[in-house]
């Protein structure tokens, strides 16, 4: 019971320190997406009122969740999941359901 305990108890040290940040999603989307990526966040930046950098972040310790927009004059748009170090892209089809 305890090496379960402590299993578990790691496993949730290990996601907070993996935890992306910004910087680390930027570089993500300019690497899949390329200039059109690093555009995109730039134009989101100056359409955006509430943050100067025009990406938004949802820290959730473990996790976090990447969007743009919702503040100023473009909708809310959630683009990623950021879990252990990686980036799960959330997709449009999924952004249409809402």
């Amino acid at each position: 019971m305890r090496l379960i305990i402590f299993l578990l108890v790691a496993l949730l040290v290990v996601l907070a320190l993996t935890n992306p940040n910004e910087a680390e999603f930027r570089t993500h989307m300019q690497q899949k997406h390329g200039i059109a990526g690093s555009l995109s966040l730039k134009v989101a930046a100056i359409f955006s009122a509430g943050t100067s950098t025009g990406v938004g972040r949802d820290n959730y310790l473990l996790f976090s969740r990447y969007y743009i927009g919702g503040d100023g004059i473009l909708p809310r748009t959630d683009l990623a999941w950021g879990v252990g170090g990686k980036f799960f892209d959330i997709e449009e089809e999924e952004q249409e359901k809402r």
